[in-house]
Formats: structure tokens, C-alpha cells, sequence
């Protein structure tokens, strides 16, 4: 399924939300259709190059939205 994401791919350069592909959910796993999302400060923290991780990273983890499957 095509989604969009914000995504990191270099520490310290700026988010690209771009479409994206996503598997479907799996055994035991549920398929949300997010309404809204945001990026944290935790998120920021990887983006800004404070905290070492491997790019591309999606970043956002606070989302909001209806379960569908």
C-alpha cells in the first residue's frame, strides 16, 4: 500500500515526506488508517545528528487514527 512518511535520510538534513511503500499487516498485527501524526522531540534528537542512527529513518510515532483490519 502507498503511504507518505517523513523521512530522514542524512542526520542534520532537513525531513522529506514522500510516498512510500508498506507491506500489508501480518499475522496478529493491525492495519491503522492514521488520521493525524507528529514528530517528537525524541525524534528531533536523531534528525539533529544529537543521537547516533542509521538513515533513512522514518520518523513520527505519536499518531492518532481508526483501526481497520
Amino acid at each position: 500500500m502507498n503511504i507518505h512518511a517523513a523521512i530522514l535520510w542524512k542526520q542534520g538534513a532537513p525531513l522529506s515526506v514522500e510516498e512510500a511503500q508498506l507491506e500489508g499487516p501480518r499475522a496478529g498485527e493491525v492495519l491503522v488508517e492514521v488520521k493525524a501524526a507528529g514528530v517528537c522531540r525524541s525524534d528531533l534528537h536523531p534528525a539533529r545528528g544529537d543521537w547516533p542512527t542509521r538513515t533513512p529513518l522514518v520518523l513520527g510515532h505519536e499518531g492518532t487514527g481508526i483501526v481497520r483490519e
